[in-house]
């Protein structure tokens, strides 16, 4: 039996490529012979957009200026910090040539659609594969390209939202009829898919979880030094989480190191450090070393939770939404965990326990590993 698997990969995101490669080595470790279909994500500076990988449902005026906006500054980014970029690329690539199987190159909708894939069984992984708010078609994510007598699995595929515009469940409800097993990374994503399709989703944990601490352990770079670093990883800037990193130093006297999530140093005060080179292994060494951690990012959180460090998740306070976060606190009984841009600094940061937590996920993890399993021979 093998097993292709389609996921978000290539987007020089940690989070995005850690929980593609966890899958994958989730699967080898269970027997499976399996690999990641390499269908280049539409951001790829190789992707070649075509009439066929148009949006399926209507991006707003808004959402689509800002994604092109967002393009060329990352375009200029990687040419203002052309060095930066060579490293942390050449990082990236050898996280995943010593740790993920990945099959050749699909550069277009119509490449891999016309490819005529062989595998006895897909996947469509996880992270924000069907957010309607993604700027190319989203239907390779429901394996609309998988032949019809194969078998097809959803595995913590999430919407990225809380909530869809009612004018796209009929489509969205077409599309679903191509998935055989349906799971969901967030409990919002099970009560949205009941709600459109009136089938019943199962929730499981996000691929990172899969793997256990000292898993992860064996893949990272540990990152040398002998004080105590407050960990920032900060997906969209915020000057609330800098000064509350900014209060903790005070209160701790711990240096500040800023995870960036580009090659672009973020951090103009000359206390906070900028890495702006780490590969994945890299990251997981500034996790397992840090002694505190900030982040607005769902996997910011994730990896808090894996390498049980105290951690506050700050969720903007332009955004009402914050479901991923939510759903992940909630399941581990830590949503005071998660705090509202703007709000008082809190006081106990350093108080938590994980004891609860620990046992939630691994007993989160079996049942995930379960559903894999079963969903894969049934």
């Amino acid at each position: 039996m093998k097993i292709g698997v389609i996921t978000i990969l290539n987007v020089n995101n940690y989070g995005a490529e850690l929980q593609a490669s966890a899958l994958n080595m989730k699967l080898r470790d269970l027997g499976y012979d399996n690999e990641i279909i390499n269908y280049l994500y539409y951001k790829h500076k190789d992707y070649k957009a075509e009439k066929k990988s148009k949006p399926i449902v209507k991006i707003d005026f808004i959402t689509n200026l800002k994604g092109i906006v967002l393009k060329w500054i990352d375009k200029y980014n990687k040419l203002t910090h052309a060095e930066n970029t060579r490293i942390r690329k050449e990082r990236f690539d050898k996280f995943h040539a010593d740790n993920t199987n990945i099959s050749k190159t699909y550069k277009s909708i119509s490449e891999l659609y016309n490819a005529n894939l062989d595998y006895d069984v897909f996947i469509v992984g996880s992270d924000q594969v069907w957010n309607p708010n993604t700027r190319t078609s989203i239907e390779p994510y429901f394996l609309t390209f998988a032949p019809k007598d194969k078998k097809r699995i959803s595995f913590a595929s999430s919407f990225g939202v809380g909530s869809l515009n009612k004018d796209f469940y009929p489509t969205y409800k077409k599309c679903f009829e191509s998935i055989d097993s349906i799971s969901c990374r967030e409990s919002s994503g099970v009560d949205l898919i009941k709600e459109i399709t009136g089938r019943t989703a199962t929730q499981v944990v996000d691929p990172t979880l899969l793997l256990t601490k000292s898993e992860w352990e064996e893949k990272m770079v540990p990152y040398q030094t002998e004080e105590p670093y407050i960990l920032m990883y900060i997906l969209t800037y915020s000057p609330y989480i800098t000064n509350l990193a900014l209060e903790i130093q005070k209160e701790t006297g711990y240096k500040i190191i800023r995870a960036c999530f580009n090659s672009v140093n973020v951090e103009k005060d000359p206390s906070i450090l900028n890495i702006v080179d780490a590969g994945p292994s890299e990251f997981l060494g500034l996790y397992a070393g840090a002694s505190f951690v900030l982040t607005n990012s769902f996997h910011g959180s994730v990896f808090s939770l894996i390498f049980q460090k105290p951690f506050y998740t700050i969720a903007p306070a332009s955004k009402s939404n914050n479901a991923r976060q939510e759903n992940l606190l909630k399941m581990v009984n830590l949503e005071h965990r998660l705090i509202k841009e703007n709000s008082p600094y809190p006081k106990d940061f350093m108080n938590i326990n994980f004891d609860f937590s620990a046992k939630e996920l691994e007993k989160e993890r079996q049942n995930s590993i379960q559903f894999l399993e079963d969903s894969i021979n049934a």
